[in-house]
């Protein structure tokens, strides 16, 4: 990490490798250990954690509304829409349809990708406060903290962030100006569970809960994450990716899958994950 930081450098590939070599070492003490992370971590505080199904995915505002209803079916309490990608009122309609359909039955989150300007995204958040919107994520591009500052003072409505931060220092920086209401660390780009630890005990000092950021993340990623989040206190909720993942737990001897939209953390030594060889086989590309 020294050496990335004389370079200019906080972020990017070389800390996503060190975030791997990172979890694999949580994982190999673990077994050498005979306990799950979980208790290397200190915790748990819990290890039935609350999930919401990430992607309302449909070609069509009908076929949405749609999922969010089998969504509803499968036993999610919580689930985020992606918008961001069309005008500001195409987006505002898809929102309303889909908060209609949850309504008292359960939590909308709203991604907005970083896609709008500062007079977008608070005209976009004041309409998602009347719809009764959980949170809307991502509304200003991530350099924009001078925006997300406001937003987040004009809002009574929870703005989430953080996907992109992936240190401490980042995470530190952003709850001292109270740009955001609940962080999003990802711990495949944050240097791991070690890091991870860190930002999340950053958010306690500012009295701020953080949420896993995984998205189509690996089985690995998802159990890594799902290891720091039973031992942190100020855990909120966990992302789970609604689209078939074929790294996902397809992969594994066993399922790592939210079932009534709650994820049992694995509580076997290290991660607690094994792998299928034989589909493991299936991705191997020759030298």
């Amino acid at each position: 990490y020294g050496s990335m930081r004389l370079r200019g450098h906080v972020a990017g590939f070389q800390l996503e490798a060190m975030a791997g070599v990172d979890i694999a070492l949580w994982d190999l003490a673990g077994k050498l250990l005979g306990q799950p992370v979980y208790r290397l971590l200190g915790g748990p505080f819990r290890t039935a954690l609350p999930a919401y199904a990430s992607g309302i995915p449909g070609a069509t505002l009908d076929e949405r509304v749609a999922t969010a209803r089998r969504f509803l079916a499968e036993g999610y309490s919580a689930m985020k829409l992606s918008i961001g990608r069309g005008d500001v009122d195409s987006d505002l309609a898809t929102v309303a349809a889909v908060a209609e359909a949850l309504r008292g039955r359960a939590d909308l989150l709203v991604d907005a990708h970083g896609a709008y300007s500062a007079e977008t995204a608070l005209y976009a958040g004041r309409a998602m406060e009347r719809m009764g919107v959980y949170w809307l994520e991502d509304p200003l591009p991530p350099e924009d903290v001078d925006g997300y500052v406001r937003l987040s003072a004009a809002l009574d409505m929870a703005v989430a962030a953080g996907e992109t931060e992936c240190t401490r220092w980042q995470f530190a920086e952003r709850l001292a100006r109270r740009s955001v209401d609940v962080i999003l660390p990802d711990i495949c780009r944050a240097g791991g569970i070690s890091e991870g630890r860190r930002i999340a005990t950053v958010a306690s000092l500012h009295n701020t809960r953080w949420a896993a950021h995984v998205s189509m993340g690996s089985s690995v990623h998802v159990a890594a994450a799902a290891h720091l989040a039973a031992a942190s206190a100020n855990f909120l909720i966990f992302e789970f990716s609604s689209t078939p993942n074929p790294i996902g737990d397809r992969l594994l001897s066993a399922p790592l899958r939210p079932i009534n939209g709650v994820l049992a953390v694995p509580d076997g030594p290290g991660l607690g994950i094994s792998f299928d060889e034989a589909r493991l086989q299936e991705h191997l590309v020759a030298a």
